[in-house]
This record gives C-alpha cells, structure tokens and sequence, in this order.
C-alpha cells in the first residue's frame, strides 16, 4: 500500500469518472492505497479522482463503493462540509440523513450498503466527486 498525492486541481477534479469493470489485484492495489491515503489525510471518504484515477470508486468510512448508485435518500438536512482536496474552504450543503446505495464490491458483487447521518453525507459527497461535482458547487448561504 502506499499513500497517493492529494488532487486539488479543480479542473480535474470536475471530470466524469468512467465505470469499472476490471476488478483485478490492480484496482484493488488501487482501493488499499485510497484506504492509506484517507486514513493518513484524517478523512472520512475519499474518491478515485481525488488521487488521481477516473474510476467510479469510493471509499466511505470502511465501505468500498464501486460503481455506486443511490436507490433512496430520505431527510434532507442542512451541515457543514469539507474536502479533502479543498483544504481551504468549508461551508453549509444540504444532503439527505437516509441513504441506500446499490454497488459492487472490489470483487465485482452487487451489494446494497445503507447509511445514516453523517455517514449519509459523507457517501453523496463521494458519489458526487464520481460525477465532478465538487461540495463548493452545492454550497448555501448561512
């Protein structure tokens, strides 16, 4: 495992990321490098684009969301949020407490994780940075 350089180039980080579908020990080098990369940056989730790879991979807390899909988001609710490839900025989104998601696992199997509260959140952020939706874009007012 190693630890990957951060991306903070927003240009890049608005890029669409493109389905996986080679899960081979590759990619699950990848998965244990975005882990280590998380994990020593303090972070909660981290996405494929924001160490550098357009896949549609993520990482929410332990889970390993590949090719993810929400299915149901219930309660929305106003916090505050943060990123890790946007160090300098904080501000207040509204995202849904109640989460279902449909993925596969790092071995290619159709799952369905739920999510609740801040772990809620933390997943439609990764999911957005799938798509090249930065937080910064779904800011509100205070």
């Amino acid at each position: 495992m190693a630890i990957r350089n951060i991306i903070t180039d927003r240009e890049f980080l608005t890029k669409s990321s493109k389905l996986v579908d080679n899960f081979d020990t590759r990619f699950w080098e990848l998965l244990d490098d975005m882990h280590e990369t998380m994990e020593s940056a303090g972070g909660a989730g981290i996405a494929a684009v924001q160490v550098g790879v357009l896949y549609r991979a993520c990482i929410v807390g332990d889970i390993e969301l590949i090719n993810p899909e929400i299915i149901s988001m219930k309660k929305l609710k106003r916090g505050e949020e943060a990123c890790l490839s946007i160090p300098s900025e904080r501000g207040y989104v509204k995202r849904h407490q109640l989460l279902s998601v449909q993925y596969q696992d790092r071995y290619g199997e159709q799952k369905i994780a739920d999510f609740e509260n801040f772990a809620a959140v933390v997943a439609q952020h990764e999911l957005d940075h799938l798509d090249g939706i930065l937080f910064t874009d779904r800011l509100e007012e205070k």
